[in-house]
């Protein structure tokens, strides 16, 4: 199988709305569901749902400034931006109660949006993204510090290879499946990957959990080669430190994945159709 799933339908429109870059798929009567792919991916990362669910449900696929060969915007608070727009797009398309789903980057902007407009979204779905990536304050700004240090001097023509030696190769099982995304991540900006690092890796959204009233479903993966790295030693370990931090919200549902690594679409893709059917019809 391939990582990325050949797109098996077109849109039925493209547009922008604030700084998000949306297609459009399926029946206007089927309910929304809105995508939001990960650090450095495009819609391309959603092909095998937008194939599986466009029959039936209206989904829009959105691309972050910067990514896909986007040009990135200027200036800061990219994520009150990107939560912004999302409000646009709903409001401004008379979207009635969408399903707002994201992965990694864009499960982290899907947590901050339900916090922010609780009133916009029908069910809120985060695929190991918005988990603070540190207790506290001096230790996330570490880890952006970390994380931003290998594309500071990173041009278009190296970017390819710093994800994916960076990033790809452990956060996706199949070698053949890290090449595959490497190619599509490469057209990411290096200033774009520095500045939704700094953005995203920054905060934490756990303070904010209670404000999201609608179903709060979270998927994670568990590797047992990988996550000890991420301080999770078993599966029972992370579980129980994502439970707590899920029940902050008044709906919430943990659903774990194994074996699989953060790109559980990619390494277990009929085990993540199933979870996320199950995050929608919650």
């Amino acid at each position: 199988r391939a990582a990325v799933a050949t797109r098996a339908v077109s849109p039925s429109s493209t547009f922008d709305v604030g700084i998000l870059h949306v297609e459009r798929f399926g029946p206007a009567s089927g309910r929304p569901i809105v995508l939001v792919p990960a650090l450095f991916c495009g819609s391309w990362q959603w092909n095998a749902q937008i194939n599986a669910l466009s029959s039936k449900y209206q989904l829009f696929a959105v691309t972050l400034p910067g990514f896909d060969g986007r040009p990135m915007v200027a200036g800061d608070d990219l994520m009150a931006r990107a939560a912004a727009s999302l409000h646009q797009l709903i409001t401004k398309y008379h979207l009635k109660r969408p399903v707002v789903a994201g992965h990694s980057l864009g499960g982290t902007i899907a947590v901050y949006f339900g916090e922010h407009y609780p009133k916009d979204a029908g069910g809120i779905v985060t695929v190991e993204g918005g988990y603070p990536s540190a207790p506290t304050q001096s230790q996330r700004d570490a880890a952006v510090a970390k994380s931003v240090a290998p594309y500071k001097t990173a041009t278009q023509d190296t970017v390819g290879s710093i994800i994916k030696n960076t990033t790809l190769r452990y956060t996706i099982t199949n070698p053949d499946d890290v090449v595959a995304v490497e190619k599509l991540a490469a057209r990411s900006d290096p200033a774009a990957i520095v500045a939704w690092l700094r953005a995203a890796l920054s905060i934490d959204l756990t303070p904010g959990l209670a404000n999201i009233t609608v179903p709060f479903t979270v998927i994670i993966p568990f590797d047992p080669a990988i996550d000890p790295y991420q301080g999770f030693k078993t599966e029972q370990e992370k579980f129980a430190a994502y439970t707590a931090w899920v029940d902050h919200a008044r709906d919430g549902k943990l659903i774990m994945i194994m074996p699989s690594r953060h790109f559980v679409m990619f390494d277990q893709p009929a085990k993540f159709a199933e979870a996320f059917e199950t995050a929608i019809a919650r």
